[in-house]
């Protein structure tokens, strides 16, 4: 039997998965490879933009899951209805955009399964990387499409030294965002701004 060229253009489509963490934390997995210990498919299956907008529709909070439930059990214990924990506005002060748009904030380029040149230069290849916020409340971590504006000149990929400049685009809160991460590939830290398209 020949394939079709409408089942060949399907089967390139669904050659993302959408994943999520026990944390219920979401991210976008090449299909065919082996997923990092502690991620699960949720059964969602396309091409990255069909993924990604999937993931926008459903991952509504970007808190840890252990947070969330940590501030419903606080708000119980203080007598307070739990509410919606998925609910971002039910925390006091700025939304999570807001905060994360004001100034540098650290971040931590986070590697799986583990944090080696080979893992490193995968990512780059594929376009999408992780950035852990740990100075956000439980720890963000964010998934971020990277654009063309990428600069790795100063970095030896092979040796994963040296610095580089990770531009890249996501969706906060239902807020397009574009991310400017500057890190030292040593030691996977750095500093990234954050600010709204």
């Amino acid at each position: 039997m020949t394939t079709t060229p409408a089942h060949e253009e399907a089967a390139h489509q669904a050659d993302q998965l959408v994943v999520r963490n026990q944390e219920e934390q979401y991210s976008i997995w090449p299909a065919g490879r082996d997923l990092p210990a502690g991620w699960e498919p949720t059964g969602f299956a396309g091409g990255e933009e069909a993924c990604l907008a999937h993931i926008d529709q459903v991952w509504t909070d970007m808190r840890p899951k252990s947070l969330r439930d940590a501030l419903a059990a606080a708000r119980q214990d203080d007598g307070e209805p739990a509410g919606d924990p998925l609910r971002t506005d039910a925390l006091d002060g700025p939304d999570l955009v807001t905060r994360l748009s004001a100034g540098d904030h650290r971040v931590e380029l986070v590697l799986r399964p583990e944090p080696t040149p080979e893992r490193l230069r995968r990512a780059l290849e594929d376009r999408y990387v992780h950035l852990l916020f740990p100075g956000t409340e439980g720890g963000a971590e964010l998934g971020i499409a990277l654009t063309d504006r990428t600069e790795l000149s100063g970095a030896d990929l092979d040796a994963a030294t040296g610095t580089v400049t990770l531009v890249g685009e996501l969706t906060l809160d239902f807020t397009p965002v574009e991310c400017v991460a500057r890190l030292d590939l040593a030691t996977r830290t750095g500093t990234c701004s954050l600010a709204r398209r």
